[in-house]
């Protein structure tokens, strides 16, 4: 049975574009190893992530930028699952379960009784654990075309990004029924007679087969979201201080999910749960020199809320994100700090997110950098686990051409990033 539901969810994991909260993106390999910054130390090739006023803070050799694959995947595990889940299947359950009861009603004596009665409160007690410990999965596939200028930069981008969470929601009904044939076979065991006319519990004088009579769901909820849009950057200087200023228009498509299926259920559709709405929807951008090689940064990204309702009628809202960033750049090194403004909050499974990052890049030569990064959710639950996210990276930039490589991981999460692009 249980067994069921670990394969399921891995299903659900590798096929569904589903749902997390929406914390403010990292996309891209760079920003991935450096802790998630960007806002004012971005470059102009990723622009449009995260800052479209980085269009507008052009490098000299910097005329023209093509990034394809941008691409990204992030898994969560913030409640323990998979360790709940190793305990669970260690111990053995349903197997010690299933055999108590035939043993019961092959010969109903009491130390049958008692052995049924154990395996069931066991049984209860281990499906509990696995309860409303959601998975959670991002995954992002992106396309940038990028022409930065000082005067006029401009730069189009498409980007698609699916996240997903998918969780076991073990029903009060399911639990109850549990309970009493727990309760049944523990009277058996005291010397009481079984209760053969409790038509809920036997059939044909024996105890009848649990496994078929669940109603306990796997619920999945979520969104896929496609912006593509058009990014505009231009510097101007405002009392001494040279500030650029970026806006990108988009469209954006976005696709809800929302279902539960039976622990039983065999087939999964693709379109089961499925919701597909059109927007419209704005960033907006502003960068400032403030001299010492030091950079503010702020961006707002879609800045119209919208507001959409599933399958199931829970309403999925895309709200305002706001993030700050300063950073201090030399010909050697980029050291940076992010911080979320807003709090982001959940779409579907995940926890609410307030991000705070750092990180560093060290050029060690003109074709080779190194990232270090950290971040953390200001707003995560406390749990057992260190939700502390710690990344690193490489970029290799020969004759205009880039590969750019990362890792994060905390004991919750892990990521992973790649781009490969040309600057010239």
């Amino acid at each position: 049975m249980l067994r069921r539901i670990y394969f399921t969810i891995l299903t659900l994991l590798i096929y569904q574009p589903v749902a997390n909260a929406l914390p403010f993106g990292t996309f891209d390999p760079r920003s991935l190893a450096m802790g998630g910054t960007g806002v004012s130390s971005g470059t102009s090739a990723n622009a449009s992530y995260y800052n479209p006023a980085l269009l507008a803070l052009t490098r000299q050799d910097e005329d023209f930028s093509l990034e394809a694959p941008v691409l990204g995947a992030r898994i969560a595990d913030p409640e323990n699952l998979e360790d709940a889940l190793d305990a669970y299947q260690a111990a053995n359950h349903e197997a010690k379960m299933t055999t108590a009861i035939n043993d019961f009603n092959t010969t109903p004596s009491v130390a049958n009784a008692n052995a049924a009665s154990d395996a069931l409160t066991n049984l209860d007690t281990g499906i509990k654990s696995l309860s409303n410990k959601p998975v959670i999965l991002e995954a992002n596939l992106g396309v940038v075309i990028g022409v930065p200028s000082p005067d006029f930069g401009v730069s189009i981008a498409t980007n698609f990004r699916a996240l997903a969470g998918v969780e076991l929601n073990y029903t009060t009904e399911d639990s109850a029924l549990i309970n009493a044939y727990a309760t049944e076979l523990s009277s058996v065991a005291s010397g009481n007679l079984p209760n053969v006319s409790d038509t809920n519990l036997y059939s044909g004088g024996q105890l009848r087969d649990i496994s078929g009579r669940l109603t306990s769901t796997i619920n999945v909820r979520g969104a896929l979201i496609q912006d593509t849009g058009i990014s505009i950057g231009t510097m101007f200087n405002l009392g001494g201080v040279n500030l650029a200023m970026g806006i990108t228009p988009k469209t954006v498509d976005f696709t809800t999910y929302d279902y539960a299926i039976g622990m039983q259920e065999a087939d999964i559709d693709e379109d089961l749960g499925k919701i597909e709405y059109s927007d419209a929807n704005v960033d907006v951008g502003l960068v400032a020199h403030l001299g010492g090689g030091i950079k503010f940064g702020v961006v707002g990204k879609n800045l119209v809320q919208r507001s959409y309702t599933t399958a199931l009628g829970n309403e999925m809202v895309l709200k305002p994100q706001v993030r700050a960033g300063i950073s201090h750049h030399t010909f050697m090194t980029t050291f940076a700090i992010d911080v979320d403004v807003t709090q982001n909050e959940p779409l579907g499974l995940d926890e609410k997110t307030q991000y705070v990052g750092a990180g560093l890049e060290i050029n060690l030569i003109d074709t080779l950098q190194v990232r270090l990064g950290i971040k953390e959710n200001r707003l995560a639950t406390v749990t057992d686990k260190d939700k502390t996210v710690k990344s690193v990276g490489l970029g290799f930039s020969p004759f205009g051409i880039h590969i750019d490589l990362a890792y994060a991981e905390s004991e919750a999460e892990k990521a992973a990033s790649l781009q490969f692009g040309f600057q010239f």
